[in-house]
């Protein structure tokens, strides 16, 4: 049983302790109230940052995508995801820049809440700013199954005029491709009177020095179209190569544009079509068509120790440019070729697509092309640049994507 004396002495104890935690309350109720305010402001700075950032990636996006940005634009984003404790007015910049694409900045400014409790080093009345920056760039991409293309380019001295043309959307094209894409290889095959080689692996006279290559075959010293075409895809130890060096008084073929073999290498593609030049006066198609099938075969493309990328045989296609007639001299030559059943040995046989782009030619050209395509899709008649490039895009047959690529 407790006594009277000491109940009054555990009140007493009580009554102190009671006393010490108030005094421990108060004394540590402006640090308690420091450390919500604190909480608090971070809370608020993220959500603030987080729609910040999101005002700016969906502007970015959408001035991507449009090709134009302004402020006001921006400002409408921001306008949108603004948290409830910033207020209206909101400052926000957007710009457009060609080369690195859409360029945002935002900003949301707001005053913190109890700045009074705030520690000294928050600077506290002071308004609190969350900033974002995002660019965002259109990115066209081609995207293809393996497929492996040659290139037959009239560079006759008529196309003086039209091959810095050609040669812009042939870059153009180019530079659409992934450079990361090994599923697509290019070869280019310039021809004017002949085609010219150099330093080819299967021709030793060709060592160090240009030679015009022909590409017909000869019985008893006449040409010879059923020949030419048989011999279409013999390796080159076969053949009985006739060649000439080129030189600036003869009209063969040129002494500097050569036949590029498969490549995927898109930045060497850009530089050899950069360095493209017309040169002479006359035009032998048959002579382009049938080199240009000589870089794409199995047998050629070991000819020209082009390495095999893929285990089953890609798509392939040729594309032969000409702006006009092949000259006088050669009048019959393309018809006889084809009368000897060229174009099917090439379409069916060695299952290469075939396309022909006229640029202002005649119709008689036209179904010249036609005839050895067999389907008049594949034959087009350009009359203007923005015609080429179309044209030009649909021989390829290449499938061009636009994605739109959010930061630098």
């Amino acid at each position: 049983m407790t006594s009277r004396f000491g109940q009054c002495a555990e009140f007493s104890v009580l009554s102190k302790q009671r006393g010490a935690i108030s005094l421990t309350f108060v004394m540590l109720l402006p640090v308690l109230l420091a450390v919500m305010s604190m909480a608090v402001l971070f809370s608020m700075y993220t959500q603030a940052l987080v729609r910040a950032g999101q005002a700016s990636d969906a502007a970015s996006i959408v001035c991507a995508y449009q090709q134009q940005g302004s402020s006001t634009m921006a400002r409408n984003y921001l306008d949108y995801y603004r948290p409830v404790f910033v207020p209206d007015a909101v400052p926000a910049s957007s710009q457009m820049d060609t080369q690195n694409g859409c360029h945002v900045s935002t900003q949301y400014s707001f005053e913190p809440l109890m700045p009074e409790v705030l520690p000294a080093a928050v600077e506290s009345g002071k308004q609190v700013h969350a900033s974002s920056v995002s660019t965002s760039r259109l990115v066209a991409s081609v995207s293809s199954q393996p497929t492996e293309f040659s290139l037959v380019l009239d560079i006759s001295g008529s196309m003086v005029k039209k091959l810095p043309q050609l040669k812009q959307i042939i870059t153009d094209v180019i530079e659409d491709i992934n450079s990361l894409n090994s599923q697509v290889r290019f070869s280019i095959v310039p021809f004017q009177t002949g085609v010219t080689v150099k330093d080819a692996p299967w021709y030793s006279r060709s060592l160090n020095k240009a030679k015009c290559v022909d590409g017909l075959s000869y019985t008893a010293g006449r040409w010879d179209p059923e020949k030419t075409v048989d011999d279409l895809d013999s390796p080159a130890a076969t053949l009985s190569m006739r060649d000439v060096t080129p030189g600036p008084w003869l009209d063969r073929c040129s002494e500097t544009a050569t036949i590029l073999p498969l490549t995927g290498d898109l930045s060497q593609l850009k530089s050899y079509v950069a360095e493209l030049k017309t040169s002479g006066s006359s035009t032998a198609s048959y002579q382009g068509l049938i080199w240009g099938v000589r870089t794409l075969t199995e047998k050629w493309q070991q000819e020209w120790e082009v390495e095999a990328l893929h285990a089953i045989k890609p798509a392939q296609r040729l594309v032969l440019f000409t702006d006009g007639k092949d000259s006088p001299r050669y009048p019959e030559y393309l018809d006889e070729l084809i009368e000897a059943d060229l174009c099917n040995v090439i379409r069916q046989d060695l299952g290469i697509e075939m396309s022909f782009i006229g640029f202002g030619v005649d119709d008689s050209r036209l179904e010249q092309f036609r005839k050895c395509t067999g389907r008049g899709d594949l034959v087009y008649d350009a009359n203007n640049t923005a015609d080429l490039e179309a044209y030009f895009r649909s021989a390829l047959q290449l499938e061009t994507s636009t994605r739109i690529v959010l930061g630098k």
